[in-house]
């Protein structure tokens, strides 16, 4: 089925894809970068998207399917309107992406602009209007599009998502972990670790799946079984964590909102790997001798065939951290989380650890890729809206930093709409006559944890946490660590107040009290100090007394 999806793409003419996508991708990135709310008066102009105009000039899909590259400008089509893009494309970050995003991109559009209640939505696209299509042409891209195969269709059912995860997108699907969820075993168990796609998640056919491995001169390929009996299996435990992690938690009336998948603290997993190891398989066919990056390229590709990728320094490639993996938590991967093969680059943001990877290149250069280019990246504060020269400027990110976030208590409401949580201590508590507190945290480059504190007086004492960690060698610590604090009852307060936690990292290395330094608008690496506001539910204290022993 791969094969015959291939083939069907294939022989789509590129003018057969520059419309309801291209369309749709232009103005889901104008919406993005541009809006903010705005009370617009009353229009007495109404203008319709697309609609024929006599006075403009008539060019065919012919002539449009020949304007996609810099040289000659970017043309899409969309019903019987033809539109000149080249400006938006080369000045919005990423807009080439955005731009060859297919199937219901435009639907999705409309209804985000409903929701919102955006007037004038509609000159977006008509301020790049430059002639129509010939008579008849218009019908015949429309048929096109309704026989675009849904990429989405080998998606995998998630079974009780809702009651696992704060569903974050439904297509591509992204997911992350509830707080109270994450902190009830050290391992998190495959059906509830987050869950992020970029895109669709592609068919596989495990006969014909091969792992391309090469540079720019020469390239050999290992089936799955090759892979597995050629080369010694390695297990590994570590965290992966998207460096968007707590991206809404940057939001501020100072700076502004970030742009982004709005992660609560649940971007985040611990599980075990097995694989063999990136540095064998370059060593078996010596690329280790030469290049500066190891880049990856996996199926997950648009109707373009233009695929997810990353890459990292070749330095980390030849350690002996990196995997090839086939297993998580000793069972084979699900679709969702890379089958059949994923790469692990424990310690480093998930953007590099590419799933259903399928090719790898050994090169002086880093992934062009725009996830690589134009996408996890922390650009300077003062940059509100971003062009690609702003990218270019700033260097790929790798390791992620300290972190840390509070789980428990939790509300199984979305964390980001929680103000105050209203919590009545469970049965130990009182019978402890303490409140528990639990959470994770986590550095980046194998730097192990080494403490963990908490605060309820908005940092001024601190109070050291129990901590849960793996024994692991120096510069090799990529599984997170777990802690606990139990806050005596007698010392909480009768109004609401706020929890905070810090971490630190054997080398030293602290979180921000706040995020206002490190706002940038990706919203990446955020790891300012992290707070939750606890109100003790108005029941509790006649509890409290009745079970409390002097």
């Amino acid at each position: 089925m791969r094969s015959r999806l291939t083939s069907i793409f294939r022989q789509k003419s590129t003018s057969q894809f520059l419309t309801v996508g291209l369309t749709g991708g232009l103005i889901a990135g104008y919406l993005f970068s541009k809006h903010k709310p705005i009370v617009h008066a009353e229009s007495k102009t109404s203008i319709i998207i697309g609609e024929r105009k006599p006075a403009l000039p008539t060019f065919s899909m012919t002539e449009v399917a020949k304007h996609t590259t810099k040289e000659n400008g970017y043309w899409l089509a969309y019903k019987d309107g033809v539109y000149d893009v080249s400006s938006f494309v080369e000045n919005h970050p990423g807009g080439k992406q955005i731009l060859k995003t297919a199937g219901k991109a435009l639907e999705a559009c409309w209804k985000v602009f409903t929701i919102h209640q955006i007037d004038h939505v509609y000159e977006i696209l008509e301020e790049y209007r430059i002639g129509n299509l010939p008579p008849g042409e218009r019908e015949a891209n429309a048929k096109a599009q309704e026989e675009v195969l849904d990429l989405f269709q080998y998606d995998p059912e998630r079974i009780n998502a809702n009651e696992n995860f704060f569903i974050r997108s439904e297509r591509p699907f992204n997911a992350e972990t509830k707080p109270s969820i994450l902190v009830s075993s050290f391992i998190t168990p495959v059906e509830k670790f987050y869950v992020r796609n970029h895109m669709h998640v592609p068919f596989v056919n495990i006969n014909e799946y091969k792992l391309e491995i090469g540079n720019e001169k020469s390239a050999y390929s290992l089936s799955y079984d090759d892979l597995k009996d050629k080369y010694q299996s390695y297990t590994i435990t570590s965290a992966i964590q998207c460096s968007g992690n707590r991206r809404s938690a940057m939001n501020n009336e100072e700076q502004g909102t970030v742009q982004g998948t709005p992660w609560y603290v649940g971007a985040i997993g611990n599980g075990t790997w097995t694989g063999v190891k990136l540095r064998d398989v370059l060593e078996s066919f010596g690329f280790d001798k030469e290049g500066k990056h190891v880049q990856f390229i996996g199926l997950d590709c648009d109707t373009s065939q233009r695929c997810y990728g990353a890459s990292i320094p070749i330095e980390k490639a030849l350690s002996d951290d990196v995997l090839i993996a086939y297993k998580m938590n000793d069972e084979v991967l699900t679709t969702d989380h890379g089958y059949p093969l994923r790469i692990v680059v424990p310690g480093t943001v998930g953007a590099r650890s590419v799933k259903w990877v399928n090719r790898i290149v050994v090169s002086d250069k880093e992934s062009d890729s725009h996830w690589q280019k134009a996408d996890y990246k922390v650009l300077p504060s003062s940059i509100k809206q971003p062009q690609q020269v702003d990218y270019d400027r700033e260097p790929a990110l790798q390791e992620f930093n300290v972190q840390s976030a509070i789980c428990y208590p939790a509300s199984s409401e979305d964390g980001n709409k929680v103000k105050i949580l209203s919590i009545k201590p469970n049965d130990e508590d009182i019978k402890n006559q303490k409140l528990t507190i639990k959470g994770y945290a986590v550095s980046g480059g194998g730097r192990q944890i080494q403490n963990v504190q908490i605060s309820i007086d908005h940092g001024k004492t601190w109070f050291q946490t129990e901590l849960e960690q793996l024994a692991q060698p120096y510069m090799g610590a990529y599984a997170w660590t777990l802690w606990t604090y139990r806050i005596p009852l007698n010392d909480l307060p009768s109004k609401p107040f706020d929890v905070m936690c810090r971490a630190m990292d054997t080398h030293a290395n602290s979180q921000p009290d706040t995020p206002l330094g490190i706002w940038n608008i990706r919203g990446v690496m955020n790891n300012s100090w992290h707070k939750i506001t606890l109100q003790i539910d108005q029941n509790f204290p006649k509890s409290k007394n009745q079970n409390r022993t002097d």
